[in-house]
């Protein structure tokens, strides 16, 4: 019997390890990982202990958890690989535990040695491969409900072997890693009503009494757990939304593991939540019938009837009466319910058990596996998660911010430009995105100005002025304050006719770039020598030029030669000729022949007419 057992377990760690391997693969997400783990600087730091059991960070009271996070961020560091494999190995020892509970209930129920084995094996692997299991274990931010199942299963069999006293215990840190277990005590009355089957022996009085310790423990976990939350107000979502949700959730995670595909990373809240009468009426409508239903089968029926009851006691917490975050459901709260509907559909498959139903059952699970496999891809980064949550609900605006989010982060700021505007489409006063959207339009604008000014300097380099004053021009209204472009397009415009242009551009400039002196000695150039009469302006080409030579120390013959135009343009050519003599003198005593030159041929031109 123990080999078997030992070949059982090893064929789940296997079935488990293949169906989650990806998510070893698998980034951070951009989903709580940030806070939570990335960039949270309380894990390693001194005072941990303490900063876990005071602190509600992301609204949720976990201390056990965050010290766990602790342990492995010091051990690995912080390393997305290593927290994932936490997670997968803690799911592997939950699976591990189901299969231990599941074989103690079924002995319980009186099963046959091979029934009682296929009902835990399938059981187990059931809870283990089922695709809506993915979320808990590859989003590296959702391990506390991992752990905090480890922890309640170990209540359950310390329950089960009467141990109350160490159940209370483990169900208490069960509660310190997530309060996702609040109506545990009912859990267990039910238990003791089936398969345990304490009452009539035991009066009902006392199996309530028995509960006094872990009721207790329970709701010191609740009012910890609604201290850190933030619930929305009823103006926020209001009764009537409130009540639709929760009468159509139970229905939602019903079909989910009954059908688990085109599963979502996120189930948003609706983006107005308002009461919806036909869903609300079918919704508690049905919930009536099925509660009924399985009261009277409690005698033919039990198993299905203990069952229903502790699935929904389970689910209460979450089915949105008090609603926090932004989801309307989530995968994630079905991991601990996951465990009853694998408990029901190995007993079931193990009462009539056959070579078809082993078949059939073999089938569904190797599609849950595969289903598995293929979920855990999704998870691998920020991208493709909310690429899939946009695929599968094209209005999850929740989906499509955090995916402009991960595309900005990655560099393809058009693709989350798109995503922004498609936000914006579903929910017009989204503040976040709207911010995030001009922040990134403005960049893109920068980037494009510079193109257009590389693009133009290169232009006026081949001669291509009309092309080149366009870009640069471009450049410039696009936000470039280099003086080099300025430069550039007054070049440019000068040489295409259009000197006035020219003057004004770099009459700008200046003013924008005082200290420049290229700026202001090449606008005193066009002042002085500009053919049209409504550009050149003599005086004030006099005035530039004689700043300009005095911030070069009258060395530079580029200056002295522009200064001798601006003489020139104000008839001043004695000044004009001996500035220009200066200028060639200097020019020779640098070795530059062609300038000296080029200079003394702009002097024979300052005559009298």
């Amino acid at each position: 019997m123990k080999q078997d057992r030992a070949l059982d377990i090893t064929v789940l760690v296997l079935a488990a390890a293949a169906a989650f391997w990806p998510v070893l693969h698998n980034e951070f997400v951009n989903w709580d990982d940030p806070a939570v783990l990335v960039g949270n600087p309380h894990l390693d730091a001194p005072g941990v202990v303490a900063w876990a059991f005071t602190t509600t960070l992301v609204g949720h009271y976990q201390p056990l958890a965050w010290l766990f996070w602790s342990a492995a961020k010091s051990t690995f560091g912080l390393s997305a690989p290593a927290f994932h494999a936490l997670s997968l190995v803690w799911h592997v020892v939950n699976g591990v535990l189901v299969y231990v509970f599941a074989w103690r209930l079924a002995e319980r129920a009186g099963l046959t040695p091979i029934k009682r084995r296929a009902a835990a094996c399938l059981a187990a692997c059931a809870f283990l491969l089922h695709p809506t299991q993915v979320e808990a274990v590859a989003w590296a931010s959702a391990f506390p409900y991992v752990l905090s199942l480890t922890l309640l299963l170990a209540a359950l069999l310390a329950y089960l072997a009467e141990r109350r006293f160490v159940s209370v215990v483990c169900y208490a840190m069960s509660l310190l890693a997530r309060a996702s277990a609040i109506g545990f005590p009912a859990v267990l009355l039910v238990l003791d009503l089936y398969p345990l089957q304490r009452y009539p022996r035991t009066r009902i009085g006392r199996l309530v009494l028995e509960k006094a310790p872990f009721a207790l423990v329970a709701a010191g976990a609740a009012i910890a757990e609604i201290r850190a939350r933030d619930i929305a107000s009823l103006q926020e979502i209001g009764l009537g939304a409130r009540l639709t949700m929760a009468a159509t959730a139970p229905f939602e995670y019903l079909w989910r593991t009954l059908y688990p595909v085109r599963l979502s990373p996120l189930n948003p809240l609706p983006i107005a939540p308002a009461l919806q009468t036909m869903p609300l009426l079918l919704g508690l409508g049905a919930l009536i019938a099925m509660t009924v239903t399985a009261w009277r089968l409690r005698r033919r029926l039990p198993a299905l009837a203990a069952c229903w009851l502790i699935y929904a006691i389970l689910l209460i917490p979450v089915l949105g009466l008090t609603p926090s975050g932004l989801q309307a459901t989530a995968d994630r709260y079905l991991y601990l319910a996951n465990v009853v509907t694998a408990i029901l559909a190995g007993a079931l498959v193990a009462r009539w058990l056959s070579a078809p139903t082993l078949v059939a059952a073999a089938l569904v699970l190797l599609g849950f596996a595969a289903i598995t496999w293929r979920q855990a891809t999704y998870w691998r980064t920020s991208i493709a998660l909310w690429t899939r949550a946009a695929e599968i609900d094209s209005r999850n605006d929740v989906a499509t911010y955090n995916l402009g989010i991960a595309l900005a982060e990655a560099g393809r700021e058009d693709e989350a430009i798109g995503r922004y505007e498609e936000t914006l489409r579903l929910v017009p006063d989204h503040d976040l995105a709207r911010q995030n959207l001009s922040r990134l339009r403005a960049a893109r604008a920068k980037r494009d100005a510079r193109a257009h000014a590389d693009r133009g300097v290169l232009q006026v380099q081949r001669g291509e002025f009309h092309d080149a004053a366009a870009n640069l021009r471009a450049a410039i209204d696009g936000g470039v304050t280099d003086p080099s472009v300025a430069n550039a397009l007054a070049f440019a415009l000068a040489q295409t006719g259009d000197a006035a242009q020219a003057a004004a551009g770099l009459t700008q400039a200046v003013v924008a770039n005082p200290d420049d002196v290229n700026l202001t000695h090449n606008l005193a150039r066009l002042l002085a020598t500009a053919e049209d009469p409504r550009v050149r302006d003599g005086t004030r080409a006099l005035r530039l030029a004689l700043d300009v030579c005095a911030r070069t120390g009258n060395r530079d013959p580029r200056a002295l030669d522009t200064l001798a135009a601006a003489y020139a343009a104000v008839d001043r050519f004695d000044l004009a000729r001996a500035t220009a003599s200066r200028a060639v003198g200097r020019a020779e005593e640098l070795g530059d022949r062609e300038m000296a030159a080029e200079i003394a041929a702009h002097a024979r031109r300052y005559r009298r007419p």
